[in-house]
């Protein structure tokens, strides 16, 4: 038949995009004539207008006390209208703002905190506290910092004695260390051997030879060293560390982490301006309110570990012997930003002759004793007690100080990490996702801290936000809104604490589309919250010293690069089971015994992440931990040894012996395999290599398979699934490279192998029987798919990705087959009631063979595709008033006059017209200077009969966001009617007006909420519902980035490639606009 497909003679289209490129996307009217309906209803009622719950945070940094009401009300209803689910309140120092009157602790701080919280509840939105002052640690205003509530430390005097030298005062730290209130531990002696290096059996106890003198630190001692050789004196004294945050109106100093009476101090602070008040304590026990802790940011101040007063007695009771001789070992001990491969063997200021195994046993004990301490001293009770008034708590696990960084995700509501020192790099955020996963915990992350100034677009953000869903983070905490009026500054655009960090908030043109932004991401959020994660291998891991790797890396230093683009694990060194689909966490073997963590001897997993198998690769394990996964694999449990992993305990026990015991045994087993490293290197140092092992092929043997393996492996893709509780599972797919690193890797097979190009075509393995949908993560519409096969137990679906993009897909689990399509010769396919439709962009011949054995061929005509011309355009160009501050609101609290400015922004209209698209720094009556809007329209031809329908080409990528109306109806999404973002009105103080900053007092009205829209990573969209036959109007609302004008205008950083050492990642100057706008018709064909 050679006849061209009428749109008369199809069914009706729909607009979401299949797994696939371009021009792959199924029909909008698909689900409304499938033959099963149900579950891609299910999936439609879902996703296409997620509820806010799924939607990303913010962390608002917020100058002191000091913004009007006004200007809260204001941004609140910016952020209730931009979708986001809940607001991090975060305070920062506004020099200019008076302490005394506006900081931490101030009448005015508990004034504008509860009226913050008042109204976001109201909205039904999220209030997150931080523990003290901002982020940085937990800390109470004026509280004694002498005290066991306040957090205490070791502090060290040292000196060395010559050979019968007489020693008359014990060394003490100098002055400007010492603090009141301190207290003398211990003091002793070792033999030097050489450096800082003694002999271990040297010690002698110096306590019995002290009298104290004029103070604590005057420690008289009659003494006369040996005379076989120098020796090294270490006096110990316990203090507070002083440590305090700012802004606030009095000293605020960080409470003890390792004594309960933290706790009870941050308790007795908090009843007073959060918990006194009866109707906003209902809120908040109804409510979304968490309190959030960040990264461990306490210090030690001068001394160089932590202390609480019994912690010798409780270390002595859970580690069976005296620390005090090894307290010294201590010192010099802590993580480092810039190299992850820092670890108890390269940290450290002393060490012992001779016995370096047991100097890292014993720092291993001590940092173990103190991750207990923290746990069950601050975290469990903090719990406890907030659990109690309605709080949850978050907080951004271990990592930043030596204690063990999976362990505590067992003790908070919801653990976080963060992308800032974790560079993207998914071997780096598996630390968090392993425990996570195991306690089916929703793991967010702190996402885009970085100073990327005014070039933070959309996209950039998606990049970091798509980077963590692929190692199993699913909630997003966006780095940082701030206001725009403000106190102590009001340079255009608006008000900022410090830094050029990259900002959300509504002074960029592109902050119109945050609810868009919100609705895509909510999209993924929930899949990746949905059920529970399937998981195929977990990798046991202790490690209380670590390394971080901030400062990113951009050349092939192993200690400081991207590892990921290389194709280099960082860990576990190899990617080979990466590329073949698998996905592994690593955890604490403590979970082993966790109440929510248990082996499933039906499905042989390890629940709730439902491991498959467990990899042992560090050289060390516990004992109890050895022994409860000799227990398991008794029972089932798959596990594959590295090389000699779990040769020794990580701590000084003598339980080695007893340790191969286990092994060995263990090793017997026929669910044990012993696996090998090609190479011989130091596998946690900086040494490259340690790329090659034979783990995948012992885990084959052994029958482990990834629950979404690919066809053939590439170092392209990362995938993360779920099942729901009736065993559907749902895919996140992402593309993560596109080649432009490759020749920096360590690995040679990597550097000297052709580059795949920034596309993908495989096909994915799902183990089970299923009926596979793609959700569009733009749209949220579900399409059933046509084009998959049952193969060997699993369904088998194509998947064509391109770089930075990703996929949603849901396996519906079914027993009966339906009629789908072998294959086809066309671009994409769908399912329809009782058959298949297959679709073609090119005029020819299409094949189609359908599982019920029939084969179709039939010729089809498309027209070709034509650009939209003849177009009108305004681009509206964002540039500061003259007059800095010119935007005034005043106000009068209690007797204090607060004012707050803000520079105006002046527009100004550009006319261009246009024959077809191009961007803006191609248009020389715009220029590459230009930041704002743009306003497109124009009229196209539409011949309904010739095709069945066309996709809308906006070009191979786009910078920031846009809206896109086809004869009045937005392209891609509507108005959202879940009543979670329902349009609000947040309103004034006492009226539903404010200042705006003239004198004039407007109206503080919300704006409606789209549910979505083109898909900002790849512009390309089904418009077939939209079109008419014969004209049609088009309407383009483009809203850019800032980073023009700023660049133009000399303003933050400089044009930067690589900014902050990340690769990809530049500061320059952007295309902004679309490139083009291509009709592209289709044609498709239905069978049988």
């Amino acid at each position: 038949m050679v006849t061209p497909l009428t749109a008369t003679a199809l069914e009706p289209q729909r607009t979401s995009a299949a797994v696939s490129q371009p021009y792959g996307g199924q029909p909008a009217g698909a689900s409304v004539a499938a033959g099963d309906r149900s579950f891609e209803q299910q999936l439609e009622g879902k996703y296409v207008d997620p509820d806010r719950v799924f939607s990303t945070d913010v962390r608002w940094w917020l100058g002191d006390a000091s913004a009007t009401d006004e200007t809260l009300l204001e941004e609140i209803q910016a952020l209730y209208d931009a979708g986001f689910r809940g607001v991090e309140l975060c305070m920062q120092d506004d020099t200019a703002a008076p302490n005394d009157v506006y900081a931490y602790g101030t009448e005015m701080w508990t004034h504008k905190w509860n009226l913050m919280m008042n109204k976001l509840l109201d909205l039904g939105m999220g209030v997150y506290l931080t523990s003290g002052t901002n982020w940085s640690t937990s800390n109470v205003p004026g509280m004694d910092p002498a005290s066991q509530s306040a957090m205490q430390n070791l502090t060290l005097g040292t000196g060395t004695v010559a050979p019968g030298q007489k020693l008359t005062a014990l060394p003490a730290p100098g002055q400007n260390a010492r603090k009141a209130g301190a207290t003398f531990v211990s003091a002793y002696a070792y033999k030097v051997v050489n450096g800082n290096t003694v002999d271990p059996d040297s010690f002698i106890d110096l306590v019995p030879e002290l009298t104290q003198g004029a103070d604590v630190w005057t420690q008289n001692l009659d003494w006369t060293a040996p005379p076989d050789g120098t020796y090294r004196v270490f006096g110990l004294w316990t203090q507070g560390t002083y440590q305090s945050s700012s802004p606030s109106a009095e000293p605020s100093y960080a409470t003890n982490y390792f004594d309960e009476r933290g706790v009870d101090a941050l308790r007795r602070f908090w009843e007073e301006p959060y918990l006194a008040d009866p109707a906003l304590r209902r809120k908040i026990l109804d409510g979304d309110v968490q309190l959030f802790m960040d990264s461990l940011e306490m210090s030690t101040g001068d001394g160089f570990t932590w202390w609480a007063e019994d912690m010798a007695a409780e270390f002595k009771e859970r580690k069976g012997y005296d620390i005090t001789p090894y307290l010294f070992l201590v010192n010099g001990v802590g993580n480092v930003w810039s190299n992850p491969y820092h670890r108890v063997a390269t940290a450290g200021t002393y060490k012992l002759d001779g016995d370096e195994d047991r100097r890292q046993r014993i720092i291993n004990d001590w940092q173990d004793v103190m991750t207990q301490l923290y746990r069950e001293r601050m975290l469990q009770p903090m719990k406890e007690w907030l659990n109690s008034v309605g709080i949850e708590t978050r907080a951004q696990i271990s990592y930043g100080q030596p204690i063990e960084m999976s362990e505590p995700a067992m003790d908070v509501d919801y653990p976080e990490a963060e992308n800032r020192n974790q560079y993207n790099q998914v071997d780096m955020f598996r630390y968090w996702t392993g425990g996570a996963k195991l306690e089916n915990k929703v793991l967010s992350s702190e996402t885009t801290a970085l100073q990327f100034a005014w070039n933070g677009t959309h996209q950039l953000r998606l990049e970091d936000a798509y980077s963590q869903f692929a190692a199993g983070m699913q909630r997003t905490i966006w780095h940082i809104w701030t206001s725009g009026f403000g106190y102590g500054n009001y340079q255009w655009p608006g008000y900022v604490t410090r830094g050029d960090f990259t900002l959300v908030s509504t002074r960029a043109p592109s902050s119109a589309n945050y609810d868009e932004l919100n609705a895509h991401l909510g999209r993924v959020q929930q899949l990746m919250q949905t059920g529970k994660s399937r998981a195929d291998v977990g990798f046991v891991t202790q490690k209380f010293v670590h390394g971080l790797a901030f400062g990113g890396g951009t050349g092939s230093n192993n200690q400081a690069m991207n590892w990921q683009r290389a194709h280099q694990g960082i860990h576990y060194r190899s990617t080979e089971l990466q590329d073949n689909g698998y996905t592994y966490d690593y955890f604490s073997p403590r979970f082993l015994f966790d109440d929510d963590v248990h082996f499933d001897q039906r499905t042989k997993t390890i629940e709730k992440a439902g491991y498959k198998a467990v990899v042992l690769y560090q050289d060390w394990l516990d004992m109890d931990g050895a022994r409860r996964l000799l227990n398991w694999a008794k029972r089932g449990l798959k596990v594959v040894v590295l090389d000699d992993a779990a040769s020794r305990t990580p701590f000084n026990d003598g339980l080695d012996r007893a340790l191969k015991k286990v092994m060995d045994e263990m090793l017997e087993l026929p669910t044990v395999r012993q696996a090998t490293v090609d190479d011989d290197i130091d596998y946690f140092s900086t040494t490259p290599g340690g790329y090659s092992d034979n783990v995948l092929e012992k885990l084959q043997e052994l029958g482990v398979s990834p629950y979404a393996g690919y066809s053939e492996p590439n170092e392209q893709l990362l995938s993360q699934t779920r099942e729901d509780k009736e065993g559907n599972r749902y895919l996140y797919v992402y593309n993560y490279d596109d080649g432009s690193y490759r020749d920096k890797s360590l690995r040679p097979e990597v550097r000297d192998s052709p580059n795949p190009g920034t596309n993908i075509k495989t096909d994915i393995e799902m183990q089970g029987t299923f009926v596979p949908y793609t959700i569009d993560a733009w749209t949220g519409e579900a399409t059933e798919l046509a084009g998959y096969r049952w193969q060997d137990g699993k369904t088998v679906v194509p998947v064509d990705l391109d770089y930075n993009n990703i996929a949603l897909m849901a396996f519906e689990k079914v027993s009966k087959e339906k009629l789908h399509i072998v294959s086809t010769d066309a671009d994409s396919s769908y399912a329809v009631a009782k058959g298949v439709t297959v679709r073609a962009t090119k005029s020819g011949e299409v094949t189609t063979e359908l599982s019920n054995g029939k084969t179709y061929r039939d010729t089809v005509i498309v027209p070709d595709s034509y650009d939209i011309t003849d177009w009108d355009l305004t681009v509206n160009s964002w540039r500061p008033s003259p007059t800095v501050g010119d935007l005034v609101r005043t106000e009068t609290v209690d007797g204090v006059t607060t004012t707050n400015r803000k520079t105006s922004t002046v527009t100004t209209p550009i006319n261009v017209e246009l024959d077809t698209l191009k961007t803006w720094n191609d248009i020389p009556e715009v220029g590459k200077a230009v930041s704002g809007t743009g306003h497109y329209e124009a009229t196209f031809d539409w011949d309904a009969d010739a095709a069945s329908g066309a996709y809308l080409d906006f070009g191979d990528s786009l910078e920031e966001s846009m809206d896109v109306w086809i004869n009045g109806r937005k392209v891609g999404g509507r108005v959202s009617t879940n009543p979670t973002k329902v349009k609000r009105d947040v309103g004034g103080v006492g009226k539903s007006t404010i200042d705006d900053g003239t004198g004039r007092q407007v109206p503080l009205v919300g704006e409606n909420q789209f549910t979505g829209g083109v898909n900002w990573m790849d512009p390309v969209a089904d418009i077939s519902e939209y079109l008419v036959d014969g004209d049609n109007e088009i309407v383009i609302d483009y809203n850019s980035a800032l980073a023009n004008v700023q660049l133009d205008r000399g303003v933050g950083p400089r044009e930067t490639r690589n900014a902050e050492g990340w690769w990809g990642y530049n500061i320059e100057y952007l295309k902004f606009g679309p490139s083009q706008a291509k009709i592209v018709p289709f044609a498709d064909r239905r069978y049988p």
